[in-house]
């Protein structure tokens, strides 16, 4: 089984990549959308550092709106373009039917200005249950798009990292492939790394950062967890962990 995750960077960039966008279940993030509708309501951006070294983006209450907006404006081209290649599909975040069910962060310990603070006011939460059996009743009938969100425990809805949600889906249910679309593959002196033995991606975690220093923490608890084989499929080239 595949699941396939596209990257909120390259949802623009459907069209050019086509022949990699196959996969039974879909999950998306929504980066530049949310980023645009910000912008365009004139509200900032932070993102935030952890002291474990993992940037995100941090989503306070005022700014939640804006992530589901953002999240379901995706979902929806990306449901479009499926439409579009001939394989029906239906949109959905993980909101609907508590597809994800997830618990808020009541803290989030971060660097700030070299500084250690913890924060509160976070809306973002960590993944506790994915539900395969609805998940499963609607691959009876199309493609499960997902986007990026959660229900909490206090039903309000949860921003949740696109790259983890992949993750989390792929363990339930037991796929042994897993292809991320992104912007880049892993770049390394300039060049891409075509392939990464799974032995060795302890060393590229260390060397590398940002998001793609969280996508590879959370590749190697998918191959830890029995994915067999991870694509990262970058606008320029390919980098496959295994």
């Amino acid at each position: 089984m595949r699941i396939l995750k596209i990257g909120g960077g390259v949802i623009s960039h459907l069209e050019s990549l086509g022949e990699h966008i196959r996969g039974e279940i879909i999950v998306h993030g929504a980066s530049d959308y949310v980023n645009a509708l910000c912008h365009e309501a004139g509200v900032e951006i932070i993102r935030l550092k952890s002291v474990s070294g993992v940037e995100f983006r941090y989503t306070p209450l005022h700014i939640l709106p804006y992530y589901i907006m953002g999240v379901m404006r995706a979902n929806k081209e990306i449901v479009a373009y499926m439409q579009k290649i001939g394989r029906n599909a239906i949109g959905l975040s993980g909101v609907d039917g508590r597809i994800v069910e997830a618990r808020r962060k009541s803290h989030i310990r971060v660097i700030i200005n070299g500084k250690k603070r913890v924060i509160r006011d976070d809306y973002s939460g960590k993944i506790e249950r994915i539900n395969r059996e609805l998940i499963e009743k609607i691959m009876e009938l199309a493609i499960p798009v997902i986007g990026a969100l959660a229900i909490g425990e206090e039903n309000i809805p949860l921003n949740v990292d696109g790259d983890t949600l992949a993750v989390r889906i792929a363990e339930a249910f037991r796929a042994d492939e897993l292809i991320f679309l992104s912007e880049t593959a892993f770049m390394r002196d300039g060049h891409v790394v075509e392939r990464i033995r799974q032995e060795d991606l302890d060393e590229y975690i260390r060397m590398s950062h940002g998001g793609m220093r969280r996508k590879l923490m959370m590749i190697k608890e998918s191959l830890n967890g029995g994915v067999e084989e991870v694509i990262i499929q970058g606008l320029n080239g390919r980098t496959v962990i295994e």
